[in-house]
């Protein structure tokens, strides 16, 4: 008992640290852009760092720097949610209550994942998988997934082929768009540029709204 007592508090910690790396790399996102773009992936290996580390890999001819995001972005994008999946199954017993207490309740919403409990249930590794496709909270599905009946066995292979899937989606899209940038006429290819991610946005939004119905 005391064993798995430390094991949540380890894995919780964990899960907290990941999203302090996060918010860091925010921070220093300014600084980290222009020469150090790869470290800004490794700690915030989201869509929007994915998307526009592919744009500049086009738009200055590097095509090794594609290589390197997708192996800069696998550990985190990756493993932050196979993380959220144990933690799931570590607190599953605790996530019928209203609200975890302390930092757990935090790293845990018990409210949200509950709900993916039953979004879960009716779509099965369809949501796993496109879920990581669109904007949707994947480190969350992972919660939801750990705590309900679904086996590690299903849910890491399909939550790793979406999140490849969803790494080489926003990696096109963003090597499409840098394709169109013409450094001769730069404000008409932000505008241009400008468009086309508010589109790709637009649609994972709308994915996404539709993967929340119960």
């Amino acid at each position: 008992m005391e064993k798995s007592a430390k094991l949540k508090r380890v894995l919780i910690w964990l899960a907290v640290g990941r999203t302090a790396v996060g918010i860091l790399a925010i921070v220093l996102a300014k600084f980290l852009y222009e020469d150090h773009f790869l470290w800004l992936v490794l700690m915030r290996p989201t869509k929007e760092v994915i998307l526009a580390g592919a744009f500049l890999a086009k738009k200055r001819t590097m095509p090794g720097l594609l290589i390197q995001i997708v192996i800069a972005a696998i550990p985190l994008s990756i493993l932050g949610v196979w993380l959220s999946y144990y933690l799931g199954r570590l607190h599953a017993g605790e996530l019928g209550k209203e609200k975890l207490p302390g930092v757990a309740g935090r790293v845990l919403p018990a409210k949200r994942i509950r709900k993916l409990q039953r979004v879960l249930q009716k779509k099965g590794s369809r949501l796993v998988v496109l879920g990581r496709l669109a904007a949707f909270p994947s480190t969350l599905v992972g919660a939801a997934a750990g705590s309900s009946d679904m086996q590690s066995r299903k849910f890491l292979p399909a939550d790793a082929i979406g999140a490849v899937g969803a790494i080489a989606e926003v990696m096109a899209v963003g090597y499409l768009l840098g394709s169109f940038f013409d450094p001769a006429d730069p404000k008409t290819s932000w505008l241009v540029t400008g468009i086309g991610v508010a589109a790709v946005f637009i649609l994972f939004f709308l994915l996404g709204r539709y993967l929340h119905r119960e």
